[in-house]
């Protein structure tokens, strides 16, 4: 069996219940198999068109042999335990956000995705360059394939080690010190040398790093070059006082500073936003440490992990859903997407779950 045959699992997260994968909560009765049908008929459809299903749909969607008053009687029964309801009086019906949930937990061992778009995404990623470019290539594919807003952490800084400390001179008065981290993270920080610095400081202050530095977590650099300075040598202290210097600032803020968002422009013409839910989830997109926040939360373990409308503990989204995956190398990172509650679950949660494989296995190729 390869990474991508076995099932996919969906973690159910609901704020103030008990959860479990797969499971609707406890006071929920059994759905028999017509009324599953039924509303899978009614998801799909409603996520395809738009529109309200009326019962005559349902039954050609989900080819069933019954009669449309038949399931006019079944879906008024979903409409009673919470699944759909009747936005007219004449209409057809939606579905809920319970509804919701229970078409994506029923998604378990049907959610794939096809061999020319996990090619197409191996193909961009395996290409990065750096985990810079990584990154941005995940979040152009992730809202590209989905038409969704993508969102993309980097690795957590706080555990990642330093596997390679390099100081190289560009001049009389300039050098440049590249922090390579054992998650393939690149940092690069100019710095700008102090009056009468020679080469043979700067070599001398090569051992250092290599000695003081390497192996450190790259976001103790700061700390650990500001502590060695007033203990070297005179002739080196301006040096590796601008070293320091140089690494001061977004090292510590690294997770705010590395939050990658992408696909906005999809959400301007999304008829499933109100106009004012729409310029609160805009807003929201520009909070960089809520959506780092937001995104560790929701993925504490290693499942796909699906939060829909009330489910988000953050206001302003209860009018969308986040469909997010951890990926891990040395520390762990988050990617997920953010759309209206109307998505095509079953595609987003494939797509999600390819790229998160395909980062995590670039992401190994570039530590190498």
């Amino acid at each position: 069996m390869s990474e991508h045959d076995h099932p996919l699992q969906v973690q159910v997260q609901i704020p103030g219940q008990a959860t479990a994968i797969g499971l609707e909560p406890d006071e929920a009765p059994p759905l028999d198999e017509r009324k599953v049908a039924i509303l899978r008929a009614i998801v799909t459809e409603y996520v395809s068109s738009g529109e309200p299903v009326g019962s005559k749909r349902v039954v050609e969607v989900a080819q069933l042999s019954v009669s449309a008053a038949t399931v006019r009687n079944e879906m008024s029964a979903l409409e009673e335990l919470g699944y759909i309801h009747q936005p007219h009086t004449s209409a057809g019906r939606v579905p809920t956000d319970r509804g919701y949930r229970r078409f994506v937990d029923d998604l378990a061992d049907r959610a794939d995705l096809d061999d020319q778009r996990r090619e197409l995404i191996g193909e961009l990623l395996g290409s990065a360059r750096d985990v810079e470019d990584l990154l941005a290539r995940t979040t152009s594919v992730l809202s590209q394939l989905t038409r969704l807003v993508s969102l993309v952490i980097a690795p957590a800084l706080d555990a990642s080690r330093l596997k390679l400390v390099e100081l190289v001179g560009l001049g009389p008065t300039s050098a440049l010190l590249l922090l390579v981290a054992d998650t393939g993270r690149v940092e690069k920080r100019t710095v700008e040398l102090p009056h009468g610095t020679t080469e043979s400081d700067l070599d001398r202050v090569r051992v250092v790093l290599g000695e003081q530095v390497r192996g450190r977590k790259l976001g103790d650099v700061h700390a650990v070059l500001a502590s060695i300075t007033d203990e070297a040598p005179a002739e080196l202290r301006d040096l590796l006082r601008a070293l320091s210097d140089a690494t001061a600032e977004d090292m510590a803020d690294d997770t705010v500073h590395h939050v990658f968002v992408g696909g906005q422009a999809s959400l301007a013409g999304d008829e499933g936003f109100e106009r004012d839910q729409l310029s609160r989830v805009l807003q929201l997109l520009e909070e960089r440490a809520t959506l780092a926040r937001l995104l560790h939360q929701s993925t504490a373990n290693d499942l796909p992990t699906v939060r829909i409308g009330g489910e988000n503990e953050v206001e302003d989204l209860r009018a969308t859903s986040l469909v997010a995956q951890r990926y891990q190398l040395v520390t762990a990172g988050s990617l997920g997407v953010l759309g209206p509650t109307r998505m095509d679950y079953a595609s987003v949660l494939a797509t999600v779950r390819a790229v998160a494989d395909q980062l995590q296995a670039s992401l190994t190729d570039l530590s190498g």
